[in-house]
């Protein structure tokens, strides 16, 4: 079989894959959190659906639904789209599975780039495919999760940045195509946005080839997705930014302190409110419950008392980190309190499935993981450790005319995984899910390792 049939059987299988997971009866998603609104709020639609427990796939368009979360998502793009196609009017219902549609096009966009720039090592699409399309990440699409923009982004940009550091002469097309998609993912949410930031070393890394742009463009480019990672944080509401470090604190880190009261005296914030250690911000009688008890906190919560903190205790960073790589390690659990696992369900409420529950098909990749790392976070963590090793020890074995850009790839991609996880330590509810780019960039490296792997045996 030659290649261009061969990728082309790899796409239509990967798209028939992905169709009966979110449109064949019973079509699969990601139960609400309470998020959606973020998203679709600022579009008017609403729906019932017990949030956790089962996913919905009709929304209704009525002013009741109107609310602005005032927070910028490349999310909006897709969604805007999708808006458009259908136009719904005041009563008019909308299904989330057009969104879906939208973003699986997206990512057969991305797997056709991976099999173009893979080209002769089949192996490498044929384990992505096996990977992703599985109920562990294609259900995303049919949600209104910023995560699933993070993810469809991220698929999107690293062939992007890969194709434009190997190109032994750089196309004008391939840099723009490069900087559009790390822009999306820069843009698509806030937890996220700092890891989009070691992808620009690849709009300076000439290496001397032909057709790189001048200075001007890569300041341009640069500055533009720097630019879109300070505007997510600088526009969002203080009383998210008051939430999530709520979270952070009291519910995340206090638990692990000796001393409470002496150590939120050393942050600048009152002892007394040591009381309020282990508990989250979403509790009914919590201070930052809702957006105008959380304005008077917000100048006594703040982010920089909290790195503040982190900076002056860190045993308490590693007991955060090991806890959050055990929410992290059971792969499709939102968060654990206590004994109690909170998942978010894959099915209609009239599918008859209990609450919660989760598809597993063709989810054996992430079945295994679970069984050997689930509530294991130093061995999770080791396994995390060995991937980025094996890369590492392939890289460096190369010869030494093809080093350099290889080397400069796998240096960016170290960054993003390293930095991945330690974005949960600034919003310390709903670990599980916040890392689930963190486990999908762990498979995007035994990706990479397969392809590796071909490259040499060639």
């Amino acid at each position: 079989m030659s290649s261009n049939a061969r990728e082309r059987a790899l796409i239509a299988l990967a798209a028939v894959l992905i169709a009966w997971q979110l449109f064949v009866p019973p079509a699969l998603g990601v139960a609400d959190n309470g998020d959606y609104p973020k998203l679709i709020g600022g579009a008017c639609l609403g729906g019932e659906h017990p949030v956790f427990d089962y996913v919905g796939f009709t929304y209704v368009k009525a002013p009741a639904n109107c609310w602005s979360s005032h927070l910028i998502t490349s999310a909006w793009l897709p969604f805007g789209v999708t808006l458009a196609a259908t136009e719904p009017r005041a009563g008019d219902r909308y299904d989330l599975r057009f969104l879906g549609a939208a973003w699986a096009v997206l990512f057969l966009v991305a797997f056709a780039a991976l099999l173009r720039l893979t080209r002769g090592r089949p192996l490498v699409g044929v384990t992505a495919l096996l990977i992703f399309c599985s109920a562990t990440y294609v259900p995303w699409f049919n949600s209104f999760y910023f995560d699933t923009a993070s993810y469809v982004f991220l698929c999107l940009a690293i062939p992007a940045v890969v194709r434009l550091m190997l190109s032994e002469t750089v196309r004008p097309l391939d840099y723009l195509f490069a900087v559009v998609a790390v822009l999306l993912f820069a843009g698509s949410k806030a937890q996220h946005t700092a890891l989009a930031l070691p992808m620009t070393a690849a709009f300076w890394l000439d290496f001397g080839r032909p057709g790189f742009p001048r200075r001007a463009l890569r300041v341009a480019a640069t500055a533009l997705i720097a630019a879109a990672a300070l505007a997510m944080f600088l526009t969002a509401p203080r009383y998210y930014q008051t939430v999530n470090t709520w979270n952070a604190l009291f519910y995340q880190a206090l638990p692990h302190s000796k001393n409470p009261a002496a150590d939120l005296a050393s942050a600048g914030i009152d002892p007394a409110m040591s009381r309020y250690a282990g508990q989250h911000a979403f509790l009914p009688d919590s201070p930052v419950a809702d957006p105008v008890r959380a304005e008077a906190f917000a100048g006594v919560i703040r982010p920089s008392r909290l790195v503040l903190y982190y900076a002056r205790h860190p045993s308490v960073v590693i007991a955060v980190l090991r806890d959050a790589l055990a929410d992290g390690s059971l792969e499709r659990v939102r968060m654990q309190i206590g004994p109690r696992q909170y998942r978010l369900g894959n099915y209609e409420k009239g599918t008859g499935k209990p609450p919660e529950a989760q598809s597993h098909f063709l989810d054996f990749w992430t079945s295994w993981k679970t069984a050997a790392f689930g509530n294991r976070p130093l061995l999770y963590a080791a396994w995390a450790t060995a991937l980025l090793a094996a890369l590492w020890t392939l890289v460096l074995r190369l010869p030494v005319d093809v080093r350099p850009r290889i080397v400069a790839l796998a240096a960016i991609w170290t960054a993003m995984v390293l930095l991945a996880p330690l974005l949960v330590l600034f919003d310390g509810i709903d670990t599980g899910r916040h890392l689930f780019l963190f486990n999908a960039m762990l498979d995007m490296t035994v990706c990479g390792l397969v392809a590796f792997f071909r490259s040499r045996r060639q």
